[in-house]
């Protein structure tokens, strides 16, 4: 894992960064002017991607070149929910009584992809990112996808990019009738020494290496639990041989809304070695009951969710479902694969059964296949 110091010192780390270089120029420092835009001396704070925890960072927006009048903030989105940030995200909010009338934004590898007319003026118009007209919101977002900007995660390569955000803007004068209207530009170096005061900056985005990663394409066994009901499948003599068919039969139930712990990898139902995944949940009215599986966690030695493959249930009133046809038909079984109710080639992380034609109480043994877990 990378590590990075913000402007205070303090330690940061996590899977991946987009860092917005602010960009100062210290009064009475000639030097800076002798340098090319893109030597410009910089001292950037840091910004966590894709951690619970990030900050976001921040430019202030000057309108009119001196009025504070908001901020741009950059930050990291994950657009298609597979936990990898995958676009920059970009928010211009107005404060301070003014609103934006439009946002023009520009992020490209060089200052010379800047539309620019021949005297070096940007030109907003010509940003590939624009709003427009949004006359009277005060807040407004560009999503940017990595993709477009030739970056993805995880990658292990820096990439820094150059970015100029303009708006438009105006502020109710006394009475409301009346405005006043200013050009506003993000926080940064100015794109030329004289004349337009347009600015920009410079974003650096990085993902970390991680070195060694676990492999995860293995599945467990498991079974639904009641602590308070229930009978390992090894403490009854008809089973005993087959001492490596773990599982439990629960019940029997009333009619009645009942939850179960699921358990994966609790070999001869010793629950120390179990890892809980879900829960199991019973709705028993009338003549039918719904049976919904919901996992929930991630494996911490693969950092995969947990998700079902497989799922094999049995409803009824014995302890245990019989064989329905051949030559063992009417005998007791724990096979799953014998079980009455069944479902395969799963991916989600949840399912559901509805059993008819029930009554008086019942037992339950639910099993399932779980994924996530390493080879």
């Amino acid at each position: 894992m990378k590590s990075f110091y913000q402007k205070n010192g303090a330690l940061l780390s996590a899977l991946a960064f987009v860092t917005i270089m602010l960009q100062f120029i210290l009064p009475g420092c000639s030097k800076l002017d002798s340098l090319s835009r893109e030597e410009a001396i910089v001292t950037p704070p840091i910004v966590s991607v894709g951690s619970s925890t990030s900050n976001v960072s921040t430019q202030i927006i000057y309108a009119g070149q001196t009025i504070n009048a908001g901020t741009i903030t950059y930050d990291d989105v994950d657009t298609n929910g597979d936990q990898q940030d995958d676009a920059l995200q970009v928010t211009f909010q107005a404060s301070n009584g003014w609103a934006l009338i439009d946002v023009s934004f520009f992020v490209g590898n060089t200052l010379s992809d800047l539309p620019t007319n021949k005297s070096g003026n940007p030109i907003p118009g010509q940003f590939p990112y624009k709003s427009g007209n949004i006359l009277g919101q005060t807040s407004y977002t560009l999503t940017i996808p990595f993709l477009t900007l030739g970056f993805s995660c995880p990658s292990g390569v820096v990439r820094n990019f150059y970015v100029a955000a303009h708006c438009n803007l105006r502020k109710a004068l006394s009475g409301g009738t009346t405005y006043q209207y200013e050009t506003g530009w993000g926080d940064g170096l100015r794109l030329l020494t004289r004349g337009n005061w347009a600015m920009y900056n410079q974003i650096y985005i990085t993902c970390d290496v991680i070195n060694n990663p676990p492999t995860a394409a293995s599945t467990e066994t498991a079974f639904a639990f009641d602590e308070d009901q229930y009978g390992c499948f090894q403490n009854y003599s008809i089973f005993l041989d087959n001492p490596q068919r773990w599982g439990w039969t629960n019940g029997a139930y009333a009619p009645g809304t009942y939850t179960f712990k699921i358990y994966a990898g609790a070999g001869q139902c010793d629950l120390s070695k179990g890892i809980y995944v879900g829960d199991l949940t019973v709705v028993y009215a009338g003549t039918s009951a719904n049976v919904s599986y919901n996992l929930i966690g991630t494996n911490p030695s693969t950092n995969l969710p947990y998700t079902l493959r497989e799922v094999h249930l049995y409803v009824g009133n014995e302890e245990f479902p019989k064989i329905a046809n051949g030559a063992q038909a009417g005998e007791y079984t724990i096979a799953p694969g014998k079980f009455p109710y069944k479902s395969t080639g799963l991916t989600g992380s949840s399912y559901s059964f509805t059993v008819n034609n029930l009554s008086g109480s019942v037992y339950i043994i639910a099993h399932a296949v779980v994924h996530g877990f390493p080879e």
